[in-house]
């Protein structure tokens, strides 16, 4: 299979076009980048600029095209920083769809962290079972995490990037001393208040991914080869890394350099000159909060996390070299969210699981994907957590919740769907009336509906929290569909409970349902 991921980030767009089945490792066809700016307006107004979202789109249709050249069976397009932070977010998303035919998804700031530290981490999976940092200096953001066996133990997103410090605080060439002095202690502000939780867990080495890390690495290399084979700081000649202090020497010496002078610092380009004096600044105060003697460059970022993570939700096995993935950590964010507003999570996972024994069974009827499937776990995972704000209307407070709240593995897209399908697990049915569910897409609704009606299923086999159905199995007929639900003992409150909670499925399938209970030692009755 191939697939085309690109990155609409802050500074530059970023494709890369990628080959991977089960057969053969995980290989890059093709890739490429170019500087469109789009943080550059929102740092200054919140809004992209007209000429911005011109540019983009120029570049996305040539992405495109370069994408369906290498024969691109899909194309995945996420937005970063800049976009999620613009006032006209979903008129340029609009605008884009409209002239490509390509969805954008937006991504959260953490999801955004996730999905980059899941990239460094297969492209490094024989380092992966040490604890590593990650940092990704973009344009509008620096994202950070610690990771461990290709799980997440810490994310965190910070308004700091290239562009949006460059714009909002650097107004002379060079910059002044007093410019310079006020950026690093708002730089220092920023960082120190997220430390404790990175330190706490701690972390044995540390990567570096992205444009600002690159090329600082990239001059520290250069002048490493010059002055000859002697390594510093252990960092070797030719290696793709840089030390604290060869930040902090690269960063006095920019520092007074005008943008000029810095284009004639090899090997660093126009576009890259007049954002690195900031970007340079945020690498120095991150490393130097953190404690980071030395990191390495990851030349796979958030594009490449963005296809690991496509994959894995499909269900695909993800060879790299030399290794693979074949877990999905997309629903950890969820469990997470549930464990923070109290659920009960044996009733959670209980539904999850039943949730799940019907939509295989019954795939002939809904005719939905597996990526569908993850929607749906999640939603019985969270479909009671808004019992936190009140048990009168908790379903609306669950959607709220869902909606409102930061956690990974799902873009702004599948949030919504997911909040939608757990304010419907029980109470009314889907209605236009309903401020969340009018906001969806045609298509985001009849998925709303279909899912909907298969959760208040499975949490009315559930009603009493006791986990007596241990099982459900689902036959088709022409006019009804017959469950059989496996007990540890008698469940008269499943029997009615699923009758009064299959409204949406009738409806919506064109089928009653029945139930039929069956208990561990044999026995059964309707």
């Amino acid at each position: 299979m191939i697939i085309a991921a690109l990155d609409i980030g802050s500074n530059s767009l970023h494709l890369v076009i990628v080959e991977t089945d089960q057969e053969k490792p995980f290989r890059v066809l093709a890739s490429a980048k170019e500087t469109v700016r789009l943080g550059r307006s929102v740092a200054r107004d919140r809004k992209l600029s007209q000429a911005a979202i011109n540019r983009a789109a120029v570049t996305i249709r040539k992405f495109q095209s370069s994408a369906k050249a290498h024969g691109a069976q899909e194309f995945i397009a996420v937005a970063t920083s800049a976009v999620r932070e613009a006032i006209n977010r979903y008129e340029f998303i609009e605008q884009i769809e409209a002239e490509s035919g390509i969805h954008i998804d937006l991504l959260s700031g953490i999801e955004e962290a996730r999905l980059i530290a899941l990239a460094v981490s297969v492209r490094h999976q024989q380092r992966s079972r040490q604890r590593m940092l990650v940092i990704d200096i973009g344009g509008g953001s620096t994202e950070l995490a610690v990771t461990q066996n290709d799980e997440p133990a810490v994310l965190v997103s910070l308004k700091l990037g290239a562009v949006r410090i460059t714009e909002q605080m650097i107004t002379t060439d060079p910059i002044s001393d007093k410019q310079l002095r006020r950026l690093r202690s708002e730089l220092r502000a920023v960082i120190a208040p997220r430390a404790p939780e990175i330190k706490a867990v701690g972390f044995d080495l540390c990567f570096g991914t992205s444009g600002t890390i690159n090329a600082l690495s990239l001059i520290a290399m250069h002048r490493r080869l010059k002055a000859g084979p002697t390594g510093k700081g252990g960092v070797k000649h030719g290696e793709a890394a840089i030390t604290f202090e060869e930040v902090r020497e690269l960063n006095r010496e920019m520092a007074e350099m005008s943008l000029a002078e810095r284009v004639q610092i090899a090997p660093v380009n126009p576009s890259r000159a007049e954002i690195i004096v900031a970007g340079g600044q945020i690498l120095e105060a991150v490393m130097e909060t953190l404690g980071v003697d030395k990191l390495s460059v990851c030349d796979w970022a958030l594009r490449e996390g963005v296809i690991i993570s496509h994959l894995i939700r499909r269900g695909t096995t993800i060879t790299t070299s030399p290794a693979r993935i074949e877990r999905d950590p997309s629903l950890r964010g969820a469990l997470a969210l549930a464990a923070r507003y109290q659920v009960d999570l044996k009733h959670a996972h209980r539904v999850a699981y039943l949730a799940q024994q019907l939509f295989d069974d019954l795939r002939p009827l809904h005719r939905l994907s597996s990526e569908h499937r993850r929607l749906l776990v999640a939603a019985a995972i969270l479909h009671d957590i808004g019992y936190f704000i009140s048990h009168t209307g908790h379903n609306k407070h669950s959607a709220y919740l869902i909606q409102n709240s930061e956690w990974t593995g799902f873009t702004a897209a599948e949030l919504a769907i997911v909040s939608n399908v757990a304010r419907y697990h029980r109470s009314s049915m889907p209605k236009l009336k309903h401020p969340y569910y009018a906001k969806l897409p045609t298509a985001d609704r009849e998925l709303v509906r279909k899912l909907a009606a298969l959760l208040r299923v499975a949490d009315a086999l559930d009603r009493d929290h006791e986990g007596r159905v241990r099982d459900v199995h689902s036959e088709i007929h022409d006019d009804v569909v017959r469950l059989t639900a496996i007990c540890s003992r008698a469940s008269e409150a499943a029997s009615w409970r699923v009758e009064e909670r299959a409204d949406l499925f009738n409806l919506e399938f064109g089928r009653r349902v029945e139930l039929i209970t069956q208990t561990i030692n044999g026995g059964g009755q309707r």
